[in-house]
């Protein structure tokens, strides 16, 4: 086998590695149907729609963890089903796709879309690296301000990863001797990448998508609108608390090495040079930019939307003539994200309008939650709940759609105080991630080479323990000063 030529041996590895691929996912579908069976027969309590309706959202479930079709095919056959088996009527199985907030993440994707395209995401993270001081704890800091300015600017942590990134690995570049890679100094510097590129964004409701799709939940199963102003006042403060305490860990993890002592600020200023004077693209990406955030701002003083205002936005970005974004750029948008959504505000509206969602809550915190308790205790309990409940749903977006609604309907069955709770069940989804495959954002920087899979685990279960302290501790405190629980 080792005197093959070189492409015949690629091209047999390409074939195993596409046979164990088809394997696991034949294996993978056979357990989501038998999981499904077993739901069936297990969902005591519930009347034969609810069964179907849980047996069905389960086994989609398995489909998207272990992606055995693309999750925007999952997704429509999910719906399809529940309509098939009369688990929904047609306007309750596709109402999801009908509601705004689908349309809010499709804008919040075309804004990514332009702030990378036209480099004006570049050109500020170049333009800030160049007053930072000639150490490189002030130049890590000024990625730390890059990637909190930038949660404002885009929806997604992996495109606020794809615009720092390069920034970050540079600067490691200019203090070690050789390759960055497999040095302390290259894996601090892509951890502060990944905690100031996507942990910020957690405190944002436009900052990550399992936000705003939490926040379409709400307003679903509990008639409740989020303003953009109201969500950075309740999670802001503790989110920001969390990433900068994470950073300190961080250094504490992967310490630089020892002849790390000073910077240079020669390659943030090439950078500058070589974007050149800024583009009428950038400036237009720039206007809009300015624009949308302040009517995201001061929604509480005009009442527009959110997700009005971003569509709005999302038009100027795309108008032909003085727009930012091309048809082609149009076209890389990754729509499965919008289908996905569509599909988890629908699980809510089924799981709701069936029982299920009430069931699920009482299974899960009934033997927990009483109704003597505080606000801020029930919220607490809530909240770990959820931490457990998202290992077995892997993805965040994936256990906000399965334990956000159930979390609200449980509340609300038992008319108790359900905004508060079902918010801390998000913030679980958002912050919670032991394992690479939690959290795409990390995926994407582990696929560059910098961490192994125990840096990996070593990084994230420390933000993760970070993130349930401060969460916790501020269901007694923070979220209670400003009203929330």
């Amino acid at each position: 086998m080792d005197n093959l030529d070189p492409v015949v041996k690629e091209q047999n590895d390409i074939v195993v590695k596409v046979q164990n691929d088809t394997k696991k996912k034949v294996y993978a579908l056979i357990g989501a149907i038998i999981l499904g069976i077993l739901v069936w027969f297990l969902g005591e309590g519930l009347g034969p729609q609810g069964r179907m309706a849980l047996a069905l959202t389960m086994t989609a479930i398995v489909l998207w963890i272990f992606e055995v079709y693309p999750v925007e095919i999952t997704a429509v056959l999910l719906s399809t089903f529940f309509v098939f088996t009369g688990s929904a009527t047609p306007v309750e199985a596709f109402s999801g796709y009908g509601d705004a907030i689908v349309w809010f993440i499709f804008a919040a994707l075309v804004f990514g879309t332009a702030v990378e395209q036209s480099g004006i995401g570049k050109r500020i993270a170049c333009s800030l690296m160049r007053f930072s001081g000639t150490s490189f704890k002030s130049m890590m800091g000024i990625i730390v301000l890059v990637g909190a300015l930038l949660s404002f600017l885009t929806p997604a942590g992996v495109e606020r990863l794809l615009i720092i990134y390069p920034i970050a690995i540079g600067v490691a570049a200019v203090f070690v001797k050789g390759n960055v890679q497999g040095t302390n100094t290259g894996k601090l510097a892509m951890s502060i990448t990944y905690l100031a590129g996507n942990t910020f964004g957690f405190g944002i409701l436009t900052g990550i998508a399992v936000n705003i799709l939490g926040a379409g939940i709400i307003k679903e199963m509990l008639g409740i609108e989020i303003f953009w102003s109201q969500w950075i006042l309740w999670f802001g403060v503790p989110t920001v608390i969390t990433t900068l305490i994470a950073i300190f860990v961080a250094w504490k993890l992967f310490p630089p090495e020892d002849y790390v002592l000073t910077a240079k600020k020669e390659n943030a200023n090439q950078d500058f040079m070589n974007l050149g004077p800024m583009t009428i693209v950038e400036k237009r990406a720039l206007l809009y930019l300015v624009i949308t955030l302040g009517l995201w701002a001061t929604d509480r003083w005009h009442h527009l939307p959110s997700w009005g205002v971003a569509i709005f936005s999302a038009a100027l970005f795309c108008a032909p003539g003085f727009g930012v974004i091309s048809k082609e750029q149009l076209k890389k948008i990754q729509f499965p994200i919008v289908i996905f959504s569509g599909a988890a505000i629908t699980i809510g509206t089924v799981l709701g309008k069936t029982g299920v969602a009430a069931w699920i809550g009482k299974v899960f915190l009934g033997s927990f939650i009483r109704p003597d308790m505080s606000t801020q205790l029930m919220g607490a309990i809530t909240y770990l709940v959820g931490v457990v409940a998202h290992i077995p749903l892997v993805e965040s977006k994936t256990a906000a759609a399965a334990f956000t609604p159930a979390v609200a309907a449980y509340f609300d069955s038992m008319q108790l105080p359900a905004l508060g709770p079902t918010l801390m069940s998000i913030m679980s989804a958002d912050t919670v991630a032991f394992f690479p495959y939690m959290m795409m954002p990390f995926l994407a920087l582990m696929g560059l080479g910098y961490f192994t899979t125990k840096d990996s685990i070593k990084l994230l279960s420390s933000y993760t323990f970070v993130a349930i302290i401060v969460q916790v501790i501020s269901c007694f405190t923070w979220y209670h000063w400003v009203g929330l629980l």
